[in-house]
Formats: structure tokens, sequence, C-alpha cells
């Protein structure tokens, strides 16, 4: 492949192992994977994750259901498309195996570029720009990261509000929000009911309300308004609305008529 080739695809449902020559970088767009590199336990990784797999790391993966990944592959050594200096930047990035939770901001990126992808799947040209840009954005998030580490793992609750909103239409896990803020679960929890004053779970619903009344306001039909907002069902957006705001999504909807 040429330096920094990318491709958008499902993984199968039977798990596969193998490894290559060169460097992979693999997010996962959407639905569910599992990823276990050199053998030392899988990683389940879900929309907006992903894993650096440097060259000759063996690993094994499989597809939990629907699902649709990026890769960007970086052979070792490089070809002449790409200069010496700009490699040993990038190749930085796999000097360990690694998995990592893209912030909001480059899902948006990784969604765009996978577009451009699947809309030009024989531009090499293409590909080869889409998997430097998303390799280059993701050597900085990972390295600022690790500044957020040695910083205590503070919560930035702004930058989980941005987490949130892009995957409010989904059905969003704490553990979700804890890896985002790398942190276990239990630490996530209680430093989150520290700063806000209610649970990850509370807030989650409190932020698909909001959503639920802004759509509702403008007219969408209920049973719609709760599949763009994370629910379940719309009679568990029914649920959410008579216990928190007293009223139903219809009555509510009938006031603004």
């Amino acid at each position: 492949m040429t330096p920094s080739q990318s491709d958008v695809f499902s993984l199968p449902d039977v798990a596969d192992t193998h490894d290559h020559d060169y460097h992979q970088l693999v997010v996962v767009l959407d639905g569910n994977t599992d990823f276990d590199i050199e053998g030392k336990g899988g990683q389940k990784m879900q929309s907006g994750a992903g894993c650096i797999v440097p060259s000759a790391n063996g690993h094994q993966f499989v597809g939990l259901g629907e699902n649709r990944i990026m890769v960007v592959n970086l052979p070792t050594p490089p070809l002449k498309a790409i200069t010496d200096e700009e490699y040993e930047i990038v190749s930085r990035l796999f000097d360990q195996a690694a998995y990592f939770q893209l912030n909001p901001r480059l899902q948006v990126l990784a969604s765009a570029l996978s577009g451009e992808l699947q809309q030009y799947p024989d531009d090499p040209i293409l590909a080869r720009a889409c998997g430097n840009t998303l390799l280059s954005a993701i050597r900085h998030q990972i390295a600022n990261n690790k500044d957020v580490r040695l910083r205590g793992n503070q919560l930035d609750i702004e930058k989980l509000d941005q987490f949130i909103e892009l995957n409010l239409s989904r059905r969003v896990h704490i553990n979700q929000l804890a890896n985002f803020c790398f942190l276990s679960v239990s630490q996530f929890h209680e430093r989150f009911k520290e700063r806000t004053g209610m649970t990850p779970h509370q807030y989650l619903i409190r932020k698909r309300l909001e959503r639920a009344q802004l759509l509702l306001r403008e007219g969408h039909p209920p049973i719609q308004v709760a599949e763009m907002c994370g629910f379940s069902s719309q009679s568990a957006m029914t649920n959410a609305f008579s216990q928190t705001l007293g009223i139903t999504p219809l009555k509510y909807q009938k006031q603004f008529r």
C-alpha cells in the first residue's frame, strides 16, 4: 500500500488474527468491535474509539454486529510519497500499541474524511491526504492527553458536553464517558457527582430532554424525537418527560402550536 493509504470498511463477525509489516491506525466510526493486540486482552471499542497497531504486532479483531471502521496504514520504511522528516514525526505515534478515544472535534473530522473516502474509493491521492490528516490530528490529541493524565485526570465538563451532544442520538454508556476522561467508572461517577451534583445517568437524561424539548417545539413527531435523542422508545421518552417535567411530550408540543 502507498504511505498513509486509508480505507473504510466493516469487520467480519468471525475473529481473525494476523500481523503486517506496516503501522496501522484504526478508528471505529459506527457500531462495536473487539481488538486484542499482542494477546494482552481484548478491548471492546465503540464509536469514536480507536487503537494504534505498530508494525509486526500480532492482533485479533472481530466485528460485533453492524460496524464501520476507518484504517490508516503507514508503511515502514516509508515510500517517497512522504518525506523522511514527515515520516519521522508521524511514526513516533507507533512507538507502542495503545487504545484511545477521539474527542468530539476529531470524531466529526473522522466521519467527514470517511465520507470522502467512500465517495471516491479509487482516488489514491485523496486516500493519502485523508490518512495523513487523521494521523496528524490524532498525534496531537494523544500528546495532549498525556498532559491531561499528568494533571490528575481532571474533569473537563465542557469537552464532555461536546462528546455527549455529538453522540446523544446513540446509546451513550457511562463507561464511554469514563474512558473519554481517562478514569475508571467508579472514579468518574464520584468526580462527576462532585462537579455537577447529579449522577452521569441523570445528566444524560437531562441532556436528552433538553434536545427533545427543542425538537418538539420545532414540530418533529414525538416518535422521531425519541429516536433522535437516543431514547430506547417513545414510551421511554414519555416516562422521562412525565417524571421530570410533569407533562407528556405530546401535550408539551401542543403548547407551541
